[in-house]
């Protein structure tokens, strides 16, 4: 079993071709995401999500842990925005762009009408901000671009007031719920900008799990190390005359797990015997998950996962740096199309939460960018030990939540 236990989130969602439109209807926007253009770069945007799930999974040592690709993405999209010469090269690269910025701006803005069209029993809330120091100057191009696309809220403050931070980490708390309170604790000398995505998802499940068939059960952190957590039972599903979605390979048995209304799922791969999480991580990547997508098939089946509530933080810096966006953080930086005066990101930061329980799951978190100044008969499925899982959302095949179960934890 894998030594070191973790929690992995990835949200990610994919980019999807639209028409600089914001009034334009679901049946328009779900048109435009079957064009082969738009699969196309949902399979991009796909290896970008897989690739950075595996730089997080390389680097954290902790037993449970959660990021968001897509709150990252659209963070960054922003970014790109403002970027010019090699350092928006490197921002295609990282990010799988082979298509012009008004086409990256167009996708990015149907991703978020598209993800944010909620339906009864689950919402997904996508917020975007952009903060300046009141007495720096912005090109008007970057700004409008970012309204326009991502329909970003624009704020000149104070950075030097003492409640400059508040202010920021008030927007957050309300975007996210008050799942999470703040991203920044502090505003350094040189930090002229913030970008901040905020996403917030909650979902009831198709068939809720019952109360009275959770248990207190032991979760094998190892082969020899046992934890006792809170195991919920779907049990009825003969009852609704329903089949859950199965899939097994040699790597892993996984199950699909529908939230209301059938916009969002919940995808599980449980590794086999003799093999770990990290396993199925190294197999990881835009073509396997779509072959195994193709290969679920209905199977009645009791379906028993724990309960579990937790947060995570990480500076991302080395993560982007390490996939490619290097010249990003350093003084060869160029985002000339936000300022004349020379800029670099100082520091991405996420925040993520997540809780998942009998009724359904809910999710939010937060990606900051901060840009400173340079210096110049019934199968059982028994989930007891550490798990890989994803949340997709079933129109576009958008995969906004993938994660690793290593502990889990819940607390009121």
């Amino acid at each position: 079993m894998q030594k070191n236990r973790l929690l992995l989130f990835l949200f990610i969602s994919v980019f999807y071709y639209s028409c600089d439109n914001t009034e334009e209807s679901t049946e328009n926007i779900d048109y435009k995401l079957k064009t082969e253009n738009a699969k196309n770069i949902v399979k991009e945007n796909n290896k970008f999500a897989f690739d950075f799930f595996k730089e997080i999974a390389n680097s954290e040592t902790k037993s449970n842990y959660m990021v968001s690709p897509v709150s990252l993405s659209l963070a960054l999209g922003m970014a790109y925005n403002g970027a010019n010469g090699e350092t928006k090269i490197a921002f295609n690269q990282v990010l799988n762009y082979n298509i012009p910025l008004l086409e990256v701006n167009q996708f990015n803005k149907n991703l978020i009408s598209k993800l944010s069209s909620n339906v009864d029993g689950s919402i997904m809330e996508i917020a975007n901000s952009i903060w300046i120091k009141d007495d720096f100057p912005v090109k008007k191009e970057f700004i409008n671009l970012n309204k326009d696309y991502y329909f970003a809220k624009v704020q000149n403050l104070d950075f030097n007031s003492p409640t400059a931070v508040e202010t920021i980490n008030n927007w957050v708390s309300s975007k996210t719920h008050e799942k999470i309170p703040k991203i920044i604790d502090q505003i350094n000398s040189r930090d002229r900008l913030f970008l901040i995505n905020a996403l917030y998802f909650n979902a009831n499940w198709k068939y809720r799990f019952d109360v009275k068939n959770t248990q207190n059960n032991p979760f094998y952190k190892s082969e020899t190390e046992t934890v006792q957590v809170d195991m919920m039972t779907q049990v009825d599903m003969m009852t609704i005359k329903e089949k859950v979605n199965y899939f097994k390979n040699e790597l892993f048995s996984s199950i699909i797990l529908p939230y209301e209304k059938d916009k969002f799922s919940m995808v599980i791969l449980l590794p086999n015997k003799n093999k770990s999480t990290k396993d199925i991580i190294a197999n990881l990547s835009a073509e396997n998950w779509e072959s195994w997508l193709s290969n679920f098939y209905p199977e009645e089946i009791t379906v028993t996962i724990p309960k579990f509530k937790l947060e995570y933080k990480n500076k991302l810096n080395d993560e982007l740096i390490s996939m490619g966006l290097g010249v990003a953080f350093t003084d060869a930086a160029d985002f000339s199309e936000i300022s004349n005066i020379p800029l670099l990101i100082s520091s991405v930061l996420q925040k993520t939460f997540i809780d998942v329980n009998e009724k359904g799951t809910e999710a939010a978190a937060v990606t900051s960018i901060g840009i400173g100044t340079t210096s110049i008969g019934f199968k059982s499925f028994y989930a007891n030990k550490p798990f890989i899982y994803v949340i997709r959302e079933n129109v576009t095949g958008s995969i906004c939540f993938i994660g690793k179960v290593g502990e889990p934890k819940y607390q009121n």
